[in-house]
């Protein structure tokens, strides 16, 4: 995985550290939350974008599709009732069960701050729920394989993440997929 988030505006030179020093973001007492990933990746609570210092790693197509279908399937199975419970613990965290379990963020594109549980519910459950179900049901589904193709652009954002300025961001090597030594779609996630 050696894509870098590519900004608009200048952001300073860090190095980036080996390994991943964190499981998850650690939260402060303040309620702010700090993260330092593989890559040099730092969640900040500074406004200006010229403070920022946000090289992390972004989450591949492939990583994001088994997100996708983790999530769906944790719906499904679940009639909804579990995900938005787990959903409800994690969204502060600024994460999905689907990406939770897959080790990935969704960070502000442009500042790089932690999506809070507001932004996360705009973008799952009205962005990504509500609207794609209705326009869904009007265009037979085709809204779905439009938001999904836009993945494949250089910035790797989808449409529902440009709707709402977000990006997915791979802040861990610990995957359900490591876990269960799955090292065939492992490798494939990372090409």
């Amino acid at each position: 995985m050696n894509r870098k988030i590519i900004r608009e505006y200048d952001v300073p030179k860090t190095t980036p550290s080996s390994g991943f020093s964190q499981s998850e973001p650690a939260f402060t007492s303040a309620g702010s939350s700090h993260h330092q990933g593989s890559a040099g990746f730092s969640h900040q609570n500074n406004s200006s974008s010229s403070d920022i210092k946000t090289l992390g790693v972004l989450a591949t197509p492939q990583s994001r599709l088994i997100a996708f279908l983790i999530d769906a399937a944790v719906f499904g199975f679940g009639l909804g009732i579990i995900w938005i419970i787990w959903f409800t613990t994690l969204a502060e965290k600024g994460t999905t069960p689907g990406h939770y379990l897959m080790g990935q963020v969704v960070v502000d594109a442009k500042t790089g701050q932690l999506f809070g549980w507001k932004k996360m519910v705009v973008r799952e459950v009205l962005i990504k729920g509500l609207l794609n179900w209705l326009l869904g049901s009007i265009v037979f589904m085709a809204n779905y394989i439009v938001d999904a193709s836009f993945i494949f652009t250089s910035r790797q954002r989808t449409l529902h993440d440009l709707m709402v300025g977000s990006q997915v961001i791979q802040y861990s090597d610990k995957t359900i997929i490591k876990k269960l030594k799955v090292d065939e779609i492992d490798g494939w996630l990372n090409k």
